[in-house]
Protein backbone atom coordinates (compact mmCIF):
# COMPACT_ATOMS: atom_id res chain seq x y z
CA UNK A 1 0.00 0.00 0.00
CA UNK A 2 0.85 3.61 -0.55
CA UNK A 3 0.92 6.12 1.86
CA UNK A 4 1.79 9.79 2.45
CA UNK A 5 2.20 12.39 4.81
CA UNK A 6 1.37 15.85 5.17
CA UNK A 7 2.04 18.09 7.77
CA UNK A 8 -0.19 20.73 8.80
CA UNK A 9 1.33 24.44 9.82
CA UNK A 10 2.60 27.57 8.99
CA UNK A 11 4.74 27.34 11.20
CA UNK A 12 6.15 24.84 9.42
CA UNK A 13 6.98 26.49 6.59
CA UNK A 14 8.35 29.48 7.98
CA UNK A 15 10.95 26.90 9.82
CA UNK A 16 9.80 28.06 13.39
CA UNK A 17 10.07 24.63 13.98
CA UNK A 18 11.33 21.59 12.63
CA UNK A 19 9.26 19.32 11.04
CA UNK A 20 10.42 16.14 13.06
CA UNK A 21 7.22 14.50 12.80
CA UNK A 22 7.40 13.70 9.29
CA UNK A 23 10.71 11.66 9.54
CA UNK A 24 9.19 9.84 12.51
CA UNK A 25 6.49 8.37 10.86
CA UNK A 26 8.48 7.95 7.55
CA UNK A 27 10.57 5.43 9.16
CA UNK A 28 7.75 3.88 11.10
CA UNK A 29 5.54 3.65 7.58
CA UNK A 30 8.40 1.67 5.79
CA UNK A 31 8.91 -0.72 8.57
CA UNK A 32 5.48 -1.81 8.46
CA UNK A 33 5.83 -2.34 4.54
CA UNK A 34 4.10 0.96 3.18
CA UNK A 35 5.67 2.59 0.01
CA UNK A 36 5.72 6.23 0.04
CA UNK A 37 6.75 8.27 -2.79
CA UNK A 38 5.21 11.77 -1.48
CA UNK A 39 5.76 14.11 1.72
CA UNK A 40 3.87 17.46 1.59
CA UNK A 41 3.94 20.42 4.32
CA UNK A 42 0.69 23.37 3.87
CA UNK A 43 0.01 25.97 6.29
CA UNK A 44 -3.29 26.82 7.84
CA UNK A 45 -5.17 27.78 5.04
CA UNK A 46 -8.16 25.84 4.50
CA UNK A 47 -8.20 25.91 0.69
CA UNK A 48 -4.78 25.10 0.48
CA UNK A 49 -5.09 22.15 2.73
CA UNK A 50 -8.22 20.76 0.98
CA UNK A 51 -6.38 21.09 -1.92
CA UNK A 52 -3.19 19.03 -0.69
CA UNK A 53 -5.17 16.57 0.90
CA UNK A 54 -7.28 15.62 -2.03
CA UNK A 55 -3.96 15.42 -4.27
CA UNK A 56 -2.76 13.45 -1.39
CA UNK A 57 -5.47 10.67 -1.47
CA UNK A 58 -5.77 10.86 -5.38
CA UNK A 59 -2.14 9.10 -5.39
CA UNK A 60 -2.14 7.04 -2.14
CA UNK A 61 -4.38 4.41 -0.20
CA UNK A 62 -3.61 6.36 3.42
CA UNK A 63 -2.41 9.81 4.79
CA UNK A 64 -0.95 10.37 7.64
CA UNK A 65 -1.95 14.17 8.65
CA UNK A 66 -0.14 16.13 11.45
CA UNK A 67 -1.09 18.81 13.45
CA UNK A 68 -3.99 21.44 13.15
CA UNK A 69 -6.03 19.90 15.89
CA UNK A 70 -6.06 21.95 18.47
CA UNK A 71 -8.80 24.32 19.83
CA UNK A 72 -7.45 27.61 17.78
CA UNK A 73 -9.37 28.66 15.19
CA UNK A 74 -6.42 27.41 12.42
CA UNK A 75 -6.68 24.21 13.80
CA UNK A 76 -8.31 23.20 10.57
CA UNK A 77 -7.11 19.77 9.49
CA UNK A 78 -10.41 17.60 11.12
CA UNK A 79 -12.46 19.63 8.69
CA UNK A 80 -10.80 19.15 5.69
CA UNK A 81 -10.44 15.05 6.52
CA UNK A 82 -14.17 14.87 7.25
CA UNK A 83 -15.63 16.87 3.86
CA UNK A 84 -12.77 14.81 1.81
CA UNK A 85 -14.52 12.05 3.41
CA UNK A 86 -17.85 13.07 3.13
CA UNK A 87 -18.73 13.01 6.77
CA UNK A 88 -20.49 15.35 9.04
CA UNK A 89 -19.00 16.22 12.32
CA UNK A 90 -20.65 15.11 15.45
CA UNK A 91 -19.97 15.48 18.97
CA UNK A 92 -18.19 13.07 21.22
CA UNK A 93 -19.53 12.76 24.91
CA UNK A 94 -16.30 10.25 25.53
CA UNK A 95 -13.98 12.71 24.60
CA UNK A 96 -15.14 15.46 26.48
CA UNK A 97 -15.30 13.29 29.25
CA UNK A 98 -11.42 12.93 28.30
CA UNK A 99 -10.32 16.57 28.28
CA UNK A 100 -11.98 17.10 31.16
CA UNK A 101 -9.82 14.38 32.46
CA UNK A 102 -6.51 15.43 31.28
CA UNK A 103 -7.31 19.00 32.62
CA UNK A 104 -8.42 17.71 36.30
CA UNK A 105 -4.90 15.62 36.18
CA UNK A 106 -2.70 18.93 35.64
CA UNK A 107 -4.61 21.45 37.80
CA UNK A 108 -5.74 23.41 35.17
CA UNK A 109 -9.30 25.19 34.23
CA UNK A 110 -10.65 23.39 30.60
CA UNK A 111 -11.56 26.65 28.42
CA UNK A 112 -14.62 26.48 26.64
CA UNK A 113 -12.63 26.64 23.50
CA UNK A 114 -11.21 22.85 24.10
CA UNK A 115 -14.78 21.29 23.21
CA UNK A 116 -14.05 22.47 19.66
CA UNK A 117 -11.83 19.53 19.99
CA UNK A 118 -14.86 17.13 21.22
CA UNK A 119 -16.31 17.44 17.11
CA UNK A 120 -15.35 14.17 15.15
CA UNK A 121 -15.91 12.75 12.05
CA UNK A 122 -19.16 10.24 11.62
CA UNK A 123 -17.94 6.71 11.80
CA UNK A 124 -14.23 7.64 12.41
CA UNK A 125 -11.99 6.25 15.34
CA UNK A 126 -11.18 7.77 18.48
CA UNK A 127 -7.68 7.79 19.38
CA UNK A 128 -7.45 9.56 23.31
CA UNK A 129 -4.91 11.40 24.10
CA UNK A 130 -3.04 10.53 27.18
CA UNK A 131 -0.11 13.30 26.59
CA UNK A 132 -2.54 16.25 25.42
CA UNK A 133 -6.17 17.21 24.96
CA UNK A 134 -6.57 16.58 21.25
CA UNK A 135 -7.47 13.18 20.22
CA UNK A 136 -6.30 11.70 16.86
CA UNK A 137 -8.43 9.68 14.33
CA UNK A 138 -8.51 7.12 11.91
CA UNK A 139 -11.47 7.18 9.01
CA UNK A 140 -12.06 4.72 6.13
CA UNK A 141 -14.02 5.24 3.28
CA UNK A 142 -14.48 5.47 -0.36
CA UNK A 143 -13.63 8.43 -2.05
CA UNK A 144 -14.28 7.80 -6.04
CA UNK A 145 -14.76 4.34 -5.79
CA UNK A 146 -11.26 4.10 -4.29
CA UNK A 147 -11.00 2.47 -0.40
CA UNK A 148 -8.80 5.30 1.57
CA UNK A 149 -7.31 5.66 4.94
CA UNK A 150 -6.43 8.71 6.74
CA UNK A 151 -4.49 9.11 10.21
CA UNK A 152 -4.96 12.32 11.72
CA UNK A 153 -2.54 13.24 14.56
CA UNK A 154 -1.75 16.15 17.07
CA UNK A 155 1.74 18.19 15.98
CA UNK A 156 3.43 18.43 19.04
CA UNK A 157 6.12 15.21 18.66
CA UNK A 158 5.68 14.85 22.19
CA UNK A 159 2.48 13.87 21.46
CA UNK A 160 2.07 12.65 17.98
CA UNK A 161 4.99 9.98 18.56
CA UNK A 162 3.77 8.33 21.28
CA UNK A 163 0.13 8.34 20.13
CA UNK A 164 1.22 7.06 16.52
CA UNK A 165 3.22 3.75 18.31
CA UNK A 166 0.46 3.00 21.21
CA UNK A 167 -2.73 4.17 18.59
CA UNK A 168 -2.59 4.57 15.03
CA UNK A 169 0.31 1.60 14.28
CA UNK A 170 -2.22 -1.29 15.49
CA UNK A 171 -4.86 0.52 13.52
CA UNK A 172 -2.72 0.56 10.61
CA UNK A 173 -1.13 -2.59 10.64
CA UNK A 174 -3.74 -4.73 9.08
CA UNK A 175 -3.73 -2.44 6.06
CA UNK A 176 0.38 -3.54 5.69
CA UNK A 177 1.28 -6.12 3.44
CA UNK A 178 4.86 -7.31 3.31
CA UNK A 179 7.57 -6.04 5.88
CA UNK A 180 10.43 -3.96 5.48
CA UNK A 181 13.58 -3.80 7.46
CA UNK A 182 16.83 -2.25 7.15
CA UNK A 183 20.57 -2.63 8.46
CA UNK A 184 23.01 0.28 8.65
CA UNK A 185 26.65 -0.33 8.54
CA UNK A 186 28.78 3.03 9.82
CA UNK A 187 32.13 2.90 8.04
CA UNK A 188 35.02 5.76 9.55
CA UNK A 189 37.62 7.04 7.65
CA UNK A 190 36.76 6.87 3.92
CA UNK A 191 34.38 9.15 1.82
CA UNK A 192 30.93 9.08 0.59
CA UNK A 193 32.25 8.66 -3.13
CA UNK A 194 35.30 6.47 -2.22
CA UNK A 195 32.93 4.10 -0.71
CA UNK A 196 30.05 4.26 -3.06
CA UNK A 197 32.63 3.33 -6.30
CA UNK A 198 33.33 0.42 -4.41
CA UNK A 199 30.36 -0.52 -3.97
CA UNK A 200 28.74 0.43 -6.87
CA UNK A 201 28.45 -3.53 -8.50
CA UNK A 202 27.11 -4.56 -5.43
CA UNK A 203 24.50 -1.16 -5.42
CA UNK A 204 23.79 -1.62 -8.75
CA UNK A 205 22.94 -5.94 -9.22
CA UNK A 206 20.89 -5.58 -5.56
CA UNK A 207 16.84 -5.17 -5.91
CA UNK A 208 15.72 -6.50 -2.86
CA UNK A 209 17.55 -5.54 -0.72
CA UNK A 210 18.63 -2.21 -2.28
CA UNK A 211 22.11 -1.20 -0.93
CA UNK A 212 22.77 3.09 -1.03
CA UNK A 213 25.29 5.23 0.82
CA UNK A 214 24.42 8.28 3.02
CA UNK A 215 26.82 10.94 3.79
CA UNK A 216 26.65 12.19 7.55
CA UNK A 217 29.49 14.72 9.12
CA UNK A 218 31.67 12.46 10.28
CA UNK A 219 31.06 9.18 8.40
CA UNK A 220 29.42 6.94 5.72
CA UNK A 221 26.64 5.16 6.36
CA UNK A 222 25.54 2.13 3.96
CA UNK A 223 21.87 1.32 4.53
CA UNK A 224 20.37 -1.73 3.36
CA UNK A 225 16.89 -2.70 2.88
CA UNK A 226 15.10 -5.78 1.98
CA UNK A 227 11.11 -6.36 1.55
CA UNK A 228 9.72 -9.67 2.67
CA UNK A 229 6.99 -11.21 3.82
CA UNK A 230 8.13 -11.70 7.29
CA UNK A 231 10.23 -9.93 9.77
CA UNK A 232 12.86 -12.60 9.55
CA UNK A 233 13.20 -12.99 5.95
CA UNK A 234 13.58 -9.66 6.00
CA UNK A 235 16.43 -9.18 8.56
CA UNK A 236 18.04 -12.77 6.59
CA UNK A 237 18.63 -11.08 3.49
CA UNK A 238 19.94 -7.37 5.08
CA UNK A 239 22.32 -9.44 6.81
CA UNK A 240 23.58 -11.72 4.18
CA UNK A 241 24.34 -8.26 1.96
CA UNK A 242 25.73 -6.88 5.03
CA UNK A 243 28.11 -9.87 4.83
CA UNK A 244 28.73 -9.35 1.10
CA UNK A 245 29.46 -5.61 2.02
CA UNK A 246 32.42 -6.61 4.53
CA UNK A 247 33.98 -8.73 1.77
CA UNK A 248 34.58 -5.51 -0.08
CA UNK A 249 37.24 -3.07 0.32
CA UNK A 250 34.84 -1.11 2.39
CA UNK A 251 34.93 -3.72 4.93
CA UNK A 252 37.80 -2.73 7.45
CA UNK A 253 36.60 0.90 7.83
CA UNK A 254 32.81 -0.60 9.28
CA UNK A 255 32.74 -0.11 12.94
CA UNK A 256 29.39 -0.58 13.66
CA UNK A 257 25.95 -2.13 12.19
CA UNK A 258 22.95 -0.79 13.66
CA UNK A 259 19.36 -2.00 12.95
CA UNK A 260 17.34 1.11 14.81
CA UNK A 261 16.97 4.73 14.05
CA UNK A 262 17.99 5.78 17.61
CA UNK A 263 21.44 3.32 17.24
CA UNK A 264 21.93 4.66 13.60
CA UNK A 265 21.28 7.82 14.63
CA UNK A 266 23.90 7.48 17.79
CA UNK A 267 26.29 4.96 16.25
CA UNK A 268 29.82 6.15 17.66
CA UNK A 269 28.45 6.61 21.07
CA UNK A 270 26.58 3.74 21.03
CA UNK A 271 28.87 1.40 20.32
CA UNK A 272 31.35 3.34 22.65
CA UNK A 273 29.35 2.36 25.42
CA UNK A 274 28.77 -1.35 24.31
CA UNK A 275 32.56 -2.03 24.29
CA UNK A 276 32.75 -0.91 27.61
CA UNK A 277 29.70 -2.73 28.82
CA UNK A 278 31.51 -5.77 27.11
CA UNK A 279 34.28 -5.81 29.07
CA UNK A 280 32.91 -4.20 32.21
CA UNK A 281 34.88 -0.94 32.13
CA UNK A 282 34.53 2.65 32.73
CA UNK A 283 34.95 5.40 30.99
CA UNK A 284 36.21 9.63 31.87
CA UNK A 285 37.17 12.82 29.48
CA UNK A 286 39.46 15.38 29.87
CA UNK A 287 38.05 18.15 27.56
CA UNK A 288 39.55 21.70 26.11
CA UNK A 289 38.17 22.39 22.80
CA UNK A 290 35.32 20.57 23.11
CA UNK A 291 33.81 21.56 26.49
CA UNK A 292 32.11 18.71 27.68
CA UNK A 293 30.93 17.53 24.26
CA UNK A 294 31.95 14.05 24.61
CA UNK A 295 30.91 13.64 28.12
CA UNK A 296 27.72 15.06 27.46
CA UNK A 297 26.99 12.68 24.09
CA UNK A 298 27.74 9.47 26.41
CA UNK A 299 25.33 11.04 28.79
CA UNK A 300 22.77 11.55 26.89
CA UNK A 301 22.48 7.60 26.10
CA UNK A 302 19.68 6.03 29.03
CA UNK A 303 21.91 3.91 31.06
CA UNK A 304 25.31 5.48 30.62
CA UNK A 305 26.36 5.67 34.35
CA UNK A 306 27.11 2.16 34.59
CA UNK A 307 29.92 3.02 32.56
CA UNK A 308 30.62 6.95 32.69
CA UNK A 309 32.78 7.62 35.75
CA UNK A 310 33.27 11.46 34.80
CA UNK A 311 34.83 13.91 32.94
CA UNK A 312 37.46 16.94 33.29
CA UNK A 313 36.79 20.40 31.60
CA UNK A 314 39.99 21.51 31.59
CA UNK A 315 40.09 24.87 29.50
CA UNK A 316 42.55 26.89 31.69
CA UNK A 317 46.07 25.60 31.84
CA UNK A 318 46.25 26.19 35.22
CA UNK A 319 43.14 23.36 35.55
CA UNK A 320 45.52 21.32 33.16
CA UNK A 321 48.19 21.25 35.48
CA UNK A 322 46.70 21.77 39.27
CA UNK A 323 43.56 19.22 38.48
CA UNK A 324 45.26 16.94 35.76
CA UNK A 325 48.62 16.86 36.75
CA UNK A 326 50.08 18.58 33.09
CA UNK A 327 53.64 19.04 33.75
CA UNK A 328 54.17 22.91 33.78
CA UNK A 329 57.11 22.20 31.47
CA UNK A 330 54.78 20.32 29.06
CA UNK A 331 52.70 23.79 28.86
CA UNK A 332 55.67 25.95 28.61
CA UNK A 333 57.38 24.21 25.75
CA UNK A 334 55.45 22.41 23.36
CA UNK A 335 51.83 23.97 24.59
CA UNK A 336 48.43 23.04 25.64
CA UNK A 337 47.78 21.80 21.93
CA UNK A 338 50.54 19.27 21.53
CA UNK A 339 50.65 15.52 21.96
CA UNK A 340 52.62 15.47 25.34
CA UNK A 341 49.70 17.80 27.26
CA UNK A 342 46.90 15.28 25.68
CA UNK A 343 48.81 12.30 26.90
CA UNK A 344 49.24 13.83 30.36
CA UNK A 345 45.85 14.78 30.57
CA UNK A 346 44.02 11.53 29.33
CA UNK A 347 46.54 9.71 32.40
CA UNK A 348 44.92 12.67 34.66
CA UNK A 349 41.17 12.05 34.04
CA UNK A 350 42.23 8.06 34.24
CA UNK A 351 43.54 8.73 37.79
CA UNK A 352 41.48 10.78 38.96
CA UNK A 353 38.34 9.53 37.75
CA UNK A 354 39.56 5.90 39.09
CA UNK A 355 38.47 4.85 35.09
CA UNK A 356 39.30 2.08 33.12
CA UNK A 357 39.81 3.94 29.79
CA UNK A 358 40.50 7.33 29.34
CA UNK A 359 40.34 10.28 26.24
CA UNK A 360 41.93 13.75 26.27
CA UNK A 361 41.47 16.25 23.65
CA UNK A 362 43.15 19.73 23.06
CA UNK A 363 42.67 21.79 20.18
CA UNK A 364 41.69 24.93 18.47
CA UNK A 365 38.37 25.63 17.55
CA UNK A 366 38.50 28.70 16.28
CA UNK A 367 37.72 31.08 14.63
CA UNK A 368 40.42 32.65 16.19
CA UNK A 369 43.70 30.97 18.02
CA UNK A 370 45.68 29.76 15.15
CA UNK A 371 48.76 29.80 13.89
CA UNK A 372 51.13 28.80 10.58
CA UNK A 373 52.35 25.63 12.45
CA UNK A 374 49.27 25.06 14.56
CA UNK A 375 45.95 26.20 12.52
CA UNK A 376 42.50 26.35 13.20
CA UNK A 377 41.21 22.91 13.59
CA UNK A 378 44.43 21.38 14.58
CA UNK A 379 43.38 19.00 17.75
CA UNK A 380 45.84 16.19 19.74
CA UNK A 381 43.73 13.34 21.57
CA UNK A 382 45.33 11.31 24.25
CA UNK A 383 43.51 7.76 25.21
CA UNK A 384 45.29 6.17 28.45
CA UNK A 385 44.27 2.59 29.53
CA UNK A 386 46.21 0.07 32.23
CA UNK A 387 48.16 -0.99 28.79
CA UNK A 388 49.45 2.39 28.20
CA UNK A 389 48.58 5.78 26.33
CA UNK A 390 48.51 6.48 22.93
CA UNK A 391 48.18 9.99 20.81
CA UNK A 392 47.91 11.56 17.61
CA UNK A 393 47.26 15.07 16.18
CA UNK A 394 44.48 15.65 13.93
CA UNK A 395 43.66 18.81 11.30
CA UNK A 396 39.90 18.85 10.99
CA UNK A 397 39.25 21.08 7.57
CA UNK A 398 36.23 22.54 9.09
CA UNK A 399 36.59 25.87 7.11
CA UNK A 400 36.86 28.06 10.57
CA UNK A 401 33.19 26.07 11.76
CA UNK A 402 33.65 26.07 14.87
CA UNK A 403 30.75 23.59 15.94
CA UNK A 404 31.91 21.43 13.49
CA UNK A 405 35.44 21.38 14.38
CA UNK A 406 33.94 20.07 18.04
CA UNK A 407 31.94 17.65 16.92
CA UNK A 408 34.25 16.05 14.67
CA UNK A 409 36.91 16.37 17.55
CA UNK A 410 33.82 14.51 19.78
CA UNK A 411 33.45 11.73 17.11
CA UNK A 412 37.10 10.49 16.69
CA UNK A 413 37.49 10.80 20.67
CA UNK A 414 35.15 8.28 20.88
CA UNK A 415 36.43 6.46 17.75
CA UNK A 416 40.13 5.55 19.04
CA UNK A 417 38.78 4.72 21.79
CA UNK A 418 36.51 2.12 20.26
CA UNK A 419 39.83 1.25 18.42
CA UNK A 420 42.16 1.21 21.65
CA UNK A 421 39.00 -1.46 23.37
CA UNK A 422 39.63 -3.41 20.06
CA UNK A 423 43.18 -3.82 20.25
CA UNK A 424 43.35 -1.99 16.66
CA UNK A 425 45.79 0.60 18.35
Amino acid sequence: MVCEILCVGTELLLGDIVNTDGAFIAREMAAMGFSSYHQTTVGDNPGRLREALRLALSRSDVVIMTGGLGPTCDDITKNAAAEAFGRKLIFDEATREDIARFFEKIGRPMTENNLSQCWIPEGAAVFYNKWGTAPGIGIEGEIDGEKKYAVLLPGPPAECEPMFMECAKPWLARLSGDVIRSKNLHLYGIGESAAEAILRPLMESSVNPTVAPYACEHEVRIRVTARAGSVEEAERMCAETAAKIRETDVGPTVYAETDDPFSAKNAMVTTLISELRRRGWTFATAESCTAGMIGSSVGDIPGASDVFAGGIISYANEVKENVLGVPREVLKTVGAVSEPCAAAMAEGARRVCGSDIAVSVTGIAGPGGGTPEKPVGTVCFGVSTAAGTYTETRHFNGKNDRAKIRRLTTAHAMYLAIRTMRGEI
